[in-house]
């Protein structure tokens, strides 16, 4: 079968918002996105999917008691409205809109979702709540939520990496900036709009397009509701666009578009440059991530708990750390472990505090970043505060490369560990088994289901693709009785 993706570039400039101005790069998107049918999408992507759904849900339900994500659903459900989907834990019907901005919080809270690299986006925070939510409201079955996964994702990714080819700076967050096309494409796609509707659509979206950095930068809860801001608001533009309201054509080069006002520098794509051939769906170009924290540091965790398992080190054989590689007052993790009202999500953004617990813990993850843990771990603390931030070049001597930690013992010994990006974050190093391993932790840490039911909603996602309704799927699996763990 010829793949649909190539077929799509040749399509011509019609049925959509160009009003015969040539197409346009949200009217291509839209084309991509509803006349790619579900049957010429590949295993490998539907399989991609699944893993995705897997991961997005497993990190949701170890952070539906994190720091913020409470008062979010509270405030949901404060509001009311129209029960069209769940939300996740929690239970009770929301709007689609609002279920889709409280299931988001939830699965970016920790900051283990899975991150695009080549978009730099972490993108199933985004569109699986989004998925879903519409996949409840509008009645669709698990391959249908599935195939709006896998194209709100190819939106939103298309996009997201022509964007990243032109970044002129890093003061943007891409996730909150790129993902509400693909949220507003999921939407349409599964509401049936046509391509002129779903081009509308992106169009309003980029009316509410927004995000940057700073609540990272200052290390606030602002940061996990970013991906859910852009999910709702691809939501909400996609009913509105149904109900006849129109949206900027020219998105993405116009004189007020995307690629000019949102931190990049070239000529702006066209139409083509989203819609060429391409073998493979963004989908399956996504990285898993094991520690919950910002991608930014994984290369120097992987190093700091290589060195520890090699030399079996304890926190009392370490007299002195220094790392590298981590952009020293970046703003992203090269920052020094402080007091703060915020210390779970401080510790996420922190390599200081990031390497002291993996030296102790030989493992980052949801456990290592509770407030609590962080308070009374004061071993973890004081070894935080004692690690020295370096730039590469103050290494003294042939930097062996990528991001380093150098450490010194009690005893006398001085060590040395590196690692890249690839060594932490290259798509292949997860395996099924992995993902698996990594989603049986998350649910397990939540404390919300036994082992047996752990197991069997892990096999109820890998038969996703075979179930008869979403809807049922949420009401069966993903709703429980709690106000909190």
């Amino acid at each position: 079968m010829p793949c649909v993706l190539c077929a799509l570039a040749a399509l011509p400039a019609s049925g959509g918002s160009g009003k015969g101005r040539g197409r346009t790069v949200t009217q291509a998107l839209a084309e991509l996105a509803l006349h790619t049918k579900s049957s010429d999408i590949t295993p490998a992507a539907y399989k991609a999917a699944k893993r995705a759904v897997i991961d997005a849900l497993g990190c949701a339900l170890a952070g539906y008691n994190s720091p913020g994500v409470g008062p979010i659903v509270e405030q949901m459900k404060a509001w009311g409205g129209k029960g069209e989907a769940h939300a996740w834990v929690y239970g009770g019907t929301l709007p689609a809109p609002a279920a889709t901005f409280a299931n988001s919080t939830m699965v970016h809270a920790l900051d283990l979702d899975d991150v695009h690299l080549p978009s730099t986006t972490h993108i199933t925070s985004v569109i699986v709540p989004t998925a879903i939510a519409m996949g409840e409201a509008t009645g669709a079955s698990g391959k249908e939520t599935l195939a709006a996964v896998v194209m709100g994702i190819e939106v939103a990714c298309r996009l997201g990496v022509e964007r990243k080819k032109r970044r002129a700076h890093g003061g943007f967050l891409p996730t909150s900036i790129m993902g509400g096309f693909g949220a507003a494409a999921a939407t349409c796609r599964l509401k049936g709009l046509s391509v002129e509707q779903t081009t509308d659509a992106m169009g309003i979206f980029y009316a509410h397009c927004s995000g940057n950095r700073q609540a990272l930068f200052d290390r606030t809860l602002t940061k996990r509701i970013q991906p859910a801001i852009a999910a709702r608001a691809g939501v909400f533009a996609g009913y509105l666009a149904e109900r006849g309201i129109t949206g900027p054509e020219h998105v993405a080069g116009g004189p007020a578009g995307l690629f000019r006002i949102y931190g990049s520098r070239g000529k702006s794509p066209s139409a083509a440059d989203v819609s060429g051939t391409r073998a493979f769906f963004e989908i399956q170009r996504l990285s898993f991530k094991k520690y919950a924290s910002c991608g930014a540091s994984h290369p120097l965790l992987e190093a700091t708990i290589a060195l520890v398992k090699e030399h079996d080190l304890k926190l009392d054989d370490v007299a002195e750390v220094e790392i590298f590689g981590v952009g020293v007052n970046s703003g992203m993790t090269g920052v020094p472990w402080r007091d703060s009202r915020n210390p779970h999500a401080l510790a996420q953004f922190c390599a200081p505090y990031e390497v002291a617990a993996a030296i102790k813990n030989r493992r980052m993850g949801p456990a290592e970043i509770t407030n609590e843990r962080i308070r009374e771990d004061k071993q973890v603390d004081a070894l935080a505060r004692r690690v020295r931030l370096k730039n590469p070049n103050q290494f003294g001597g042939d930097y062996p490369g990528g991001q380093t930690i150098r450490l010194k013992t009690t005893d006398g010994r001085t060590l040395v560990a590196s690692r890249d990006r690839d060594d932490a974050l290259h798509p292949d190093l997860f395996s099924d088994d992995d993902v698996a391993a990594k989603f049986t932790y998350n649910v397990n840490f939540s404390g919300l289901c036994s082992p047996q039911q752990t197991k069997a909603l892990l096999e109820a996602l890998n038969a996703l693709d075979k179930a008869d309704s979403i809807a049922e799927f949420v009401r069966k699996h993903l709703v429980f009785e709690t106000k909190g763990r």
